[in-house]
């Protein structure tokens, strides 16, 4: 499975109607019996609360089976479909929009909660929470019956499961530009994490698992630990590459939670970063000399801005994570200060939460100054934003991306091929250089300038020849792509909206 038949889904109700189809291709045929299991643990006359219904297959069968349903998803086009759906099969479904991991309940209580096929979308600490919310809405005796994606258990099953999960997630990757592959939780870690007792837990073929749980008379409320950030960060040798690694930005990646930096109080600040080791690593160095509560979201380990242009920088993770560890019984300011490239999830971070979201600096090293004026506007001009060193930073990272795309030009014949492949290399690592002298808004027009200006004085000079400019003229706004990718510049006005 893959996000990738969630995310057409959500934004097509034609595509939606094709998600069941896309489910039992995925699970090889094996989710009708997935949800007939499920099915076993549901009673007549069971009040249901399944969450992430979807298309609201095993809704609709529960209800027929004579059970009182709530149904929730957060895609408008898939509850459309279930509706419709529904209405066929002639039963009653209370279907209700809303996230896995704030549901749409006031108070409610249920027999049993049910999830097939929807919490392997989303990451780890919404799981985390949405299963906290089932729990709490069961009644005491209740029943958690989850169905989802594991890992195998076997290594030929591992291999049969993760060849076409590559494929789905590089091509999803290239259509959807973020999507990717479902996510493999530790299912009983995270239902014991909730407070509810495992009875079952089964494998089926495949990579899906079965997990049953109930809800003791008392359920009891566990809180993550608050560690130092030091406890997560990489040493030694391991230290050296992923640093590197992180440098060349790379999606490096930190466990995400909330953290401590020095010794923080009731009154101190609390910042958010996403789980990116260089991020993590700035933020570290600019609040050396203070004390705070850093929250790493989960990011997929890309920095702020990326992670943020894709949808992985989201207000539901840092919520997650700030009700998970019970940050709001330390510090009863309940004030947080959101990245500025991260900005957009502030106003819904604030929604969530109940906290004030604060919008800090672009930069992790202006923390110190913005914190001492009492949290007031700071922003960096452009050009302080891009200094000589990001420039060369970014020069260096899209020259050796350069490298590895235009390889296939090796295929060319060499009076194609010959000049192109340098002058395309030479113009990565001089794009940032020459940003701001460079027309046009974007990377691609940047490139295609940059890139016709170089092709026109090698030919003129009979440095290149006429196949060696055209290549060149042809390279130019592939180029300006990769250089636009690699820095936050390019789209600075659209992530500080």
């Amino acid at each position: 499975m893959s996000l990738a038949a969630m995310v057409l889904a959500d934004r097509s109700a034609p595509l939606a109607r094709l998600y069941d189809r896309w489910i039992e291709l995925a699970t090889l045929g094996r989710a009708g019996r997935a949800r007939a299991t499920v099915l076993a643990e549901v009673q007549p006359g069971d009040r249901l609360l399944d969450l992430g219904c979807g298309t609201g297959t095993l809704a609709i069968a529960a209800a027929a089976a004579g059970a009182r349903v709530v149904a929730i998803d957060r895609s408008p086009s898939m509850l459309a479909v279930a509706r419709e759906k529904a209405l066929a099969a002639g039963v009653a479904v209370d279907w209700r929009e809303g996230d896995v991991a704030f549901p749409p309940l006031a108070g409610e209580q249920f027999d049993v909660a049910t999830s097939t096929f929807a919490l392997s979308e989303v990451s780890t600490d919404l799981v985390a929470l949405a299963i906290r919310r089932m729990a709490e809405a069961l009644r005491p005796g209740g029943r958690l019956v989850i169905a989802d994606e594991a890992r195998p258990s076997s290594a030929w099953a591992r291999v049969l499961v993760g060849v076409p999960r590559a494929v789905v997630a590089v091509l999803s990757f290239a259509v959807l530009e973020g999507s990717s592959t479902t996510h493999r939780h530790a299912w009983r870690a995270l239902v014991e994490e909730a407070g509810l007792e495992v009875a079952a837990e089964r494998r089926m073929p495949g990579s899906l698992v079965l997990v049953v749980a109930t809800r003791p008379p008392e359920l009891p409320q566990v809180r993550r630990a608050v560690r130092p950030l030091d406890e997560v960060l990489p040493e030694g040798a391991r230290a050296v590459a992923q640093r590197v690694g992180a440098w060349l930005a790379l999606p490096v990646g930190v466990a995400p939670g909330v953290y401590r930096v020095g010794d923080p109080g009731p009154a101190s600040p609390v910042l958010l970063t996403g789980n990116f080791l260089g991020s993590v690593d700035a933020v570290r160095e600019a609040l050396a000399d203070r004390d705070a509560y850093l929250v790493v979201e989960d990011s997929d380990g890309w920095n702020v801005w990326c992670a943020s242009d894709a949808g992985r920088f989201t207000a539901g993770r840092a919520a997650a994570l700030i009700e998970l560890s019970g940050l709001g019984q330390r510090t009863p300011v309940r004030r947080i200060v959101v990245p500025r490239l991260g900005g957009r999830a502030a106003r819904p971070l604030a929604a969530l939460t109940g906290w004030e979201a604060v919008v800090g600096p672009i930069e992790a090293s202006d923390l110190p100054d913005f914190l001492a004026d009492g949290l007031g506007p700071q922003m960096r001009s452009l050009a302080r934003m891009f200094g000589p060193r990001q420039r060369i930073r970014v020069g260096a990272l899209t020259a050796l991306q350069l490298a590895l795309f235009l390889l296939p030009l090796r295929l060319l014949p060499s009076a194609w091929r010959r000049s192109a492949a340098p002058i395309a290399l030479l113009e990565g690592a001089a794009l940032p250089l020459a940003h701001d002298l460079l027309p046009g808004r974007t990377g691609v027009v940047k490139g295609a300038v940059l890139g016709g200006a170089t092709a026109l004085a090698g030919a003129a000079c009979g440095r290149t020849g006429l196949r060696g400019a055209l290549t060149t003229l042809a390279l130019a706004p592939f180029v300006g792509w990769v250089y636009q990718s690699s820095s936050p510049v390019v789209f600075w006005k659209r992530l500080l909206r």
